[in-house]
């Protein structure tokens, strides 16, 4: 890396004129909720393009990272190399207004810090580097690496990123998921941290000349921001997290660990993201979309009422987000608000990025300036927000050293500092306390090497919540042969414990306790038991515990968890809760004797169980299927949800079997008659099906119910009033709406959501998985992703399109490219295909996402309802 300049390129920045940003008419100006304050445009392009991090100096000196590596597209036309850029005030008014370059030569650069003495550090995928300008003449002369990351994966911004001093001189980084490779980050003093493959995210520490380089949390999907308060507690925001939404805010405590490993699915049953996970941490709130940028407001001159709280720049969402906190034992709880938000146009929207207080304590913020775009694109922005002349402020208290003062951060500071045995009874005690903070100390202490014989004992506690923690703690310390007390605890009478016991067993490879994983589901478990078993029994019997990469694990070999699963079905010992959880996972339906069983249980047992089978039948080819699901659908003593399912599954097997079903639409119960029109629309075709479904509309006085809706679409394709613009439908749907119904919707072939979708564990995980969707998307965002699905695609979503010399063009999104370059795609239609190089004559990507537009032209308005209404429940 050469982060110098030639004579040319000295000149060109030295020759860049002063520049008053005036609001060009294409750009729409954000606007901030709060009167008291205003936004300004400071600069645009040519000045600045595709800005990242920011920084400003003690003498109001404005550094700003200018990418031109991110994806760069290869007919760009900017400099070869990513560039700091300076802004001086040339005019005296207080805000920096004049461009120039002040370092160059890097690739991948991500953001800025200035240390607590005001030296500038900059962050890129592989390293950090201090930057120095020893004769103060605002051009770095050479530079100084600080950290060094090794590694064989170089995508742009899930390596080194975050970067953040305290006060005391030690610098926080923060590491992405890294694509699941291996790794080793290096200090300038030897120290060195090596993650194996699979892991998720960190946040490490080093003093400022690189020594002392340690972890000091884990769990993390991409921390790109990093953030210390007053009181020098650590917060971080973490972005896109694919299949396990939302983006969070994160208070960061050393040995925290916020349960996200790359090494599995988005989704899977491992991978925590709210402390589900036995051991792991919540987070304090959901955030925007794409989060990037955090900053204490004690660094910012505000009116009255915002000491203490926090800003999140939302990429995704065009927005400023503010974030309240207010204690909440060990840590905080938080309220979020929208204090600016701007335009999110297609390819000219307010998408900030990163912050940086001035002296005068305005904020600073550089702006993407393209939501479409994660290629660089020429467009970029800063802005600044102060407030306006007259109002009164509070000044920046950043500076002034605040002391921890609630008694629940004391107490976890003393937690972790523990090293004595006089503390261990103090440290059992904080097993089972509710604050998950205060288990997290105690588990980090617990697992030293001084307190091992102590956690062993604690293993063997009357307490449940004592046995959970000191196994956490256990698992943590590496403990030696830890065989023997893993197969204790798979029979432990806490579920807990024995989910723990599972993880352990399944993540490490243990494989000598491959045949002792089914005393965990001995008792009647939970679908989350049972889901762990799987999950460890699959990694015990193949390697996919040790990943050479994502794609080894994401699709264990099927043989092993179908084995696992016709064990379970076949038992007749088993009770019928577990039954049930067979034959909603089981996907061996080719076989006879599984699909004769399914069909035993969708004929007898109880609602559950048959529910699941009827489900499940669905996909099933044997040849009594459709006979015994239109008996089901028939029987009137069965619950309406069990008739309604049966009609589903006979209209997603084999449309031919509909006619059959006309009668059903004269049914007494609602549920019936709905489902039966809804299928009823795939055997149009049948003039009996029409004349059926024309006499029962003719015989509704309720033309505006959803079977008169559902019973006029079919017959014309459009009723009567129906929405024609995306403003009419958000307006149409706005409000109400039947979950039980809005599932059979989103199951059935006319939208074809589960031709990319999974929820609640059916459906095909090719988009991102639903099932807690509403966790981040509320009905306004779910409305607007099926009326403009191609508006914000996630870059793990990409839309790839391989074409082949065969002729065969697979469309889906990436998953894995291998050494050799070959993709691995999981495409629409035949799932994961890894498809030779030497095959391929085009691989590209569209900016178009894989669902379809017009989404909304499948569904009757009373099934976009229902179905917003059952993505809605997934929380």
């Amino acid at each position: 890396m050469k982060p110098f300049r030639s004579c040319l390129a000295i000149l060109l920045g030295l020759c860049l004129s002063s520049f008053a940003a005036t609001p060009d008419a294409k750009i729409a100006m954000p606007k901030s909720s709060d009167p008291q304050l205003e936004f300004t445009l400071i600069a645009s392009e040519p000045q600045i393009v595709t800005p990242i991090g920011i920084a400003i100096d003690k003498r109001n000196r404005l550094f700003v990272v200018e990418s031109h590596t991110h994806h760069r597209p290869a007919d760009y036309k900017g400099p070869e190399t990513d560039r700091v850029k300076v802004f001086l005030d040339t005019n005296g008014d207080g805000i920096p207004d004049t461009p120039k370059v002040f370092a160059e030569g890097f690739k991948t650069a991500m953001n800025l810090v200035l240390s607590p003495a005001d030296e500038l550090y900059l962050v890129h995928r592989s390293g950090v580097v201090l930057l120095h300008d020893a004769d103060g003449d605002g051009v770095s002369e050479r530079s100084t690496k600080i950290v060094e990351l090794v590694t064989t994966t170089d995508y742009p911004h899930n390596g080194l990123n975050g970067i953040v001093f305290s006060r005391n001189g030690w610098l926080y980084l923060g590491i992405g998921e890294n694509f699941s490779a291996e790794y080793t980050l290096r200090g300038t003093d030897g120290s060195e941290v090596h993650a194996g493959p699979g892991r998720g995210g960190k946040v490490f520490r080093c003093r400022a000349d690189g020594r002392e380089l340690q972890e000091v949390a884990t769990g993390f999907w991409n921390p790109f921001g990093l953030e210390l308060d007053r009181a020098g507690r650590l917060f971080c925001v973490d972005n896109d997290p694919g299949g396990r939404p939302p983006c969070r805010l994160l208070h960061v405590v050393p040995g925290g660990d916020y349960g996200y490993k790359r090494r599995y699915d988005d989704t899977h049953v491992f991978n925590g993201w709210d402390g589900e996970l036995p051991g792991t941490l919540p987070m304090l709130k959901g955030t925007g979309e794409a989060p990037c940028g955090v900053i204490s407001t004690d660094r910012l001159a505000l009116p009255a009422g915002y000491a203490g709280s926090l800003l999140v720049a939302s990429w995704g969402d065009a927005t400023i987000e503010l974030y309240r906190l207010k204690p909440l034992g060990g840590s905080f709880s938080a309220t979020k608000e929208n204090l600016v938000v701007g335009e999110k146009k297609f390819n000219e929207a307010f998408c900030p990025v990163d912050f940086a207080a001035a002296p005068d304590g305005s904020l600073y913020v550089t702006d993407w300036a393209d939501r479409t775009s994660y290629p660089v694109h020429g467009k970029g922005r800063i802005w600044r927000l102060a407030a306006k002349k007259g109002v009164k402020v509070e000044p920046p208290t950043h500076e002034q050293p605040l002391a921890e003062t609630n008694a629940a951060a004391l107490r976890f500071q003393r937690l972790l500092a523990a090293d004595s045995p006089k503390q261990i009874d103090e440290l059992k005690s904080a097993l089972t306390d509710a604050d998950p903070f205060i288990r997290s100390a105690a588990i980090t202490s617990l697992a030293k090497p001084a307190y091992r014989d102590a956690a062993l004992k604690a293993a063997d506690d009357a307490d449940a919540a004592v046995r959970l923690g000191a196994l956490s703690a256990l698992w943590r310390g590496q403990a030696a042969d830890p065989v023997p007390l893993i197969r204790k605890h798979l029979s432990d009478p806490d579920e807990r414990v024995r989910f723990l016991a599972l993880w352990w067993a399944g993540e490490d490879g243990i494989k000598a306790l491959a045949n002792d994983l089914s005393r965990a589901v001995a008792q009647e478990p939970t679908p989350t038991l049972f889901q762990a078993y799987l999950a460890s029994a699959e990694m015990l019997a193949t390697d996919a515990s040790v990943p050479a990469s994502r794609a080894a694990l994401t699709k264990p070999p099927v043989p092993v968890r179908q084995q696992l699963l016709a064990s379970i079905l076949y038992d007749d010992k088993q009770p019928a809760a577990l039954h049930a959880m067979a034959a909603a996972t089981v996907s061996t339906l080719t076989d006879a004797k599984t699909a004769e069983r399914l069909l035993h249980f969708a004929r007898n047992g109880d609602t559950k169980l048959r529910q699941e089978a009827i489900r499940t039948l669905a996909a099933c080819p044997h040849a009594d299927v459709p006979g015994v699901l239109k008996s089901l659908a028939l029987d009137t003593k069965l619950t309406s949800s069990l008739r309604a399912d049966a009609i589903l599954s006979i209209a997603r097997r084999d449309a031919t079997q509909l006619p059959a079903l006309t009668e059903l639409l004269n049914d007494s119960e609602p549920h019936v008659q709905l489902e039966t029109a809804r299928a009823l629309r795939l055997a149009m075709s049948e003039a009996p099906v029409r004349m059926a479904l024309q006499d029962k509309l003719a015989s509704l006085s309720d033309t505006s119910s959803a079977l008169a809706e559902q019973l006029q679409f079919a017959l014309t394709s459009s009723a009567a009033k129906r929405p024609a613009t995306p403003a009419e439908w958000r307006k149409a749907v706005a409000v109400g709406g039947d979950a039980e119904s809005g599932r059979r919707v989103f199951h059935s072939v006319q939208t074809g959501c589960t031709m990319c979708h999974q929820a609640e564990g059916r459906g095909t995980s090719i988009g991102p998985e639903l099932t807690n969707v509403a966790r981040s998307f509320d009905r306004a965002k779910l409305i607007e992703a099926i009326l403009d699905p191609s508006r914000e695609v996630a870059p793990q979503y990409e839309h790839h399109i391989v074409e082949t010399k065969s002729g065969t063009t697979y469309s889906g999104v990436l998953v894995h490219i291998g050494l050799d370059g070959s993709p691995l795609i999981n495409a629409l239609g035949t799932g994961r295909q890894r498809i030779p190089t030497a095959q391929i004559t085009r691989h590209t990507t569209s900016p178009l996402s894989m669902m379809l537009f017009g989404l909304e032209n499948t569904m009757t308005v009373h099934d976009f309802r229902d179905l917003l209404a059952f993505l809605l429940t997934g929380k």
